[in-house]
């Protein structure tokens, strides 16, 4: 699921967040830090799903963040998407693929007209 890339069904990621891999999961209950970046995480996956169908300033601005830092591929920095994956286990490509196709999901018109 979370590093097992031969599977074909991707999670929907309120599920995912909602009841992280065991492993991911024993990581955030005995590491207090996995714990935190565990909720930078779901805060990230959060806004994006919240606002993704944004029309307001604030609520499109709020997306594009999330977006943006999700998107970002940079293992240098700490708190980074791809950072926090690692450190969890948590594949971030597979994470990423689960949110692209449930924003596929959510208003084919509405991004069709964007691009």
């Amino acid at each position: 699921m979370f590093e097992q890339k031969d599977k074909m069904t991707i999670l929907s990621p309120s599920a995912f967040l909602a009841a992280p891999p065991p492993a991911v999961a024993e990581r955030i209950r005995k590491q207090p830090e996995c714990c935190l970046l565990w909720a930078v995480l779901e805060n990230a996956v959060d806004t994006y799903m919240k606002y993704v169908t944004a029309t307001g300033r604030r609520g499109r601005r709020l997306f594009h963040e999330a977006e943006e830092w999700i998107w970002r591929d940079d293992p240098t920095w700490l708190c980074s998407f791809v950072s926090i994956c690692h450190i969890l286990g948590v594949d971030p490509d597979y994470l990423r693929r689960g949110l692209r196709q449930w924003r596929d999901s959510q208003s084919p018109l509405h991004f069709k007209q964007a691009a």
